[in-house]
């Protein structure tokens, strides 16, 4: 059976309709984690690198180049600090970063 190949979406569309669908307290815990992730890399940084996803108080970030993983990398210690104060401790316990689609 041929295998169909979808075509490429663009992250933060899925993310506003899946946000669209929580309910309020974990929309605006969404909300907060975008926020906080865009404040800790620089708001002009985000085109780089996007959370993705929260999976076992681990955040799953997307980034788009090896030289930007390499560089949030060696600030993983910090950006993990900075979202913790802002989103309250045993929340995101580890962040994971990847090169993936954004």
């Amino acid at each position: 059976m041929k295998q169909m190949k979808s075509k490429p979406v663009v992250i933060k569309d899925v993310i506003e309709k899946i946000i669209e669908g929580l309910g309020s307290e974990e929309s605006s815990d969404a909300k907060t984690l975008s926020s906080s992730w865009a404040r800790a890399i620089g708001e002009d940084n985000v085109r780089h690198a996007r959370p993705v996803e929260v999976k076992n108080k681990t955040l799953i970030v997307h980034i788009d180049s090896s030289s930007w993983l390499h560089k949030l990398t060696m600030e993983k210690a910090r950006l993990l600090k900075q979202i913790q104060g802002d989103l309250g401790e045993g929340i995101i316990e580890d962040i994971k970063m990847r090169i993936g689609a954004l």
